[in-house]
């Protein structure tokens, strides 16, 4: 049973004052339930003395059982990390530690800097493992929302090869080209986003609010509604009676769906329905290579061998057959395959020009680079991709924004002209 403190920190962390003190107010309530858990106690030398630093694993030796429950750590964050903070995180850090600043430092300069109060209990209980002789990758591997399998990896080859200050680097620059291009495919999205949401509110407005009004002037006038008028009052008749059954059933249907592509076959079947579809399947194939081949130099640079490098990239990757197909290549890799033959087998996945330059990168010995390289390709494919995709979009949208306002001009002048006519008949 681990036991842990208000901080989260392990028994084996705290200091032998907070042990006592730990100690003292579970012997309170020995009595009650004397076999209920096991207490761990520090040994009775100075905390920074030679002997305790002999003694420090009989820290975990079990002398007495007493009445202490444990704190559990919180499973839900409000918030979280995002990929802005953690980016920050590991650029910082390889900057301090390429200025030869120690780590355990390092760590506590930017926790007093870090604004977000989760991240800074998490750093702040890295920093404390550290001080107390842990490596920080397994550290890392205790906060897997916040650091995933790829930066521990990574952060584990540095502590082994005394490359550390480089490994963040490495990451730095994944987390920099990652957040770059997601701010690429915001920026495409959010003009046209904005236009239609204007659209449909424009729309919701004129039809629960003003043609209401209008139905009502021509019901008082005794005229017959023309036909978009009672087209409007014939829908808010259906919703008026069956708004709520509408609204849970599209609840309902939305929720199974989400239930439904979260299962590992239907999620891949969309996928690869995906990936077909004009257009988005090639954009979402030029991201994939972008991020794969990216990740993957990066973890080869930072010292992984190319097949544990293949399984970690995998993960990283959004699309399930892209998945699959890389964990699958993996396997073929540890088996002596090359990566240039493996992807040749899997054309439809990887595009020829890729293949051939993975096959010159190994046979040169230079495939760090070249991956690198099919990275930048793909990346700057993908810039353009979206760029062009902003200007063609907003002729489109000017066009559907004027035929939008035309309907609504003449949804609303029409029944107001039919009206004045009756008036003067």
């Amino acid at each position: 049973m681990e036991y842990l403190d208000s901080k989260h920190r392990q028994i084996g962390d705290m200091s032998e004052a907070e042990l006592k003190k730990m100690t003292a107010k579970a012997q309170a309530t020995k009595e009650k339930k004397p076999e209920s858990f096991k207490l761990y106690h520090a040994p009775e030398t100075p905390k920074k003395s030679k002997e305790y630093e002999k003694k420090k694993k009989e820290l975990l030796k079990p002398q007495t059982k007493i009445d202490v429950k444990p704190i559990k750590k919180k499973k839900f964050v409000l918030g979280g990390v995002n990929l802005t903070e953690r980016m920050m995180f590991m650029d910082n850090i390889s900057t301090m530690l390429k200025a030869g600043l120690a780590l355990a430092p390092a760590l506590n300069t930017i926790a007093k800097e870090t604004k977000n109060k989760y991240f800074k209990d998490v750093i702040n209980n890295l920093a404390h493992h550290v001080e107390n002789g842990q490596v920080l990758s397994k550290g890392m591997k205790a906060y897997p929302k916040v650091f995933s399998e790829m930066i521990t990896a990574t952060i584990e080859v540095g502590e082994n090869t005394g490359m550390l200050a480089d490994s963040f680097g490495h990451l730095a620059d994944i987390l920099k080209a990652e957040k770059k291009l997601r701010s690429k495919v915001f920026s495409a999205l959010m003009y046209p986003s904005i236009v239609l949401l204007a659209l449909v509110g424009v729309s919701i407005f004129l039809a629960f609010f003003v043609f209401p009004q209008l139905v009502g002037m021509f019901d008082d006038a005794g005229v017959e509604l023309p036909f978009i008028l009672k087209t409007v009052q014939a829908m808010n008749a259906f919703f008026a009676a069956n708004g709520w059954y509408v609204l849970g059933g599209a609840f309902i249907a939305i929720i199974l769906l989400r239930m439904l592509f979260r299962l590992p076959g239907p999620k891949l079947s969309l996928h690869i329905f995906w990936l077909k579809f004009p257009f988005v399947g090639n954009l979402i194939k030029e991201l994939t290579l972008t991020r794969f081949a990216g990740n993957l130099n990066a973890l080869l640079a930072a010292g992984l061998s190319i097949v544990k490098s293949m399984e970690i990239v995998a993960k990283t990757v959004g699309n399930l057959k892209y998945r699959y197909t890389i964990l699958s290549m993996g396997k073929e890799l540890e088996k002596g395959t090359s990566l240039g033959k493996a992807m040749a087998a899997r054309p439809k996945l990887f595009p020829s020009l890729t293949i051939q330059l993975c096959e010159v990168g190994e046979t040169t010995g230079e495939l760090e680079n070249v991956l690198k390289k099919i990275s930048t390709f793909y990346e700057e494919r993908v810039n353009n991709v979206l760029t062009n995709l902003s200007a063609t979009l907003e002729p489109i949208l000017l066009v559907m924004v004027g035929l939008a306002v035309g309907f609504i001009a003449v949804s609303v002048i029409s029944p107001m002209y039919e009206l004045t006519n009756s008036f003067a008949n």
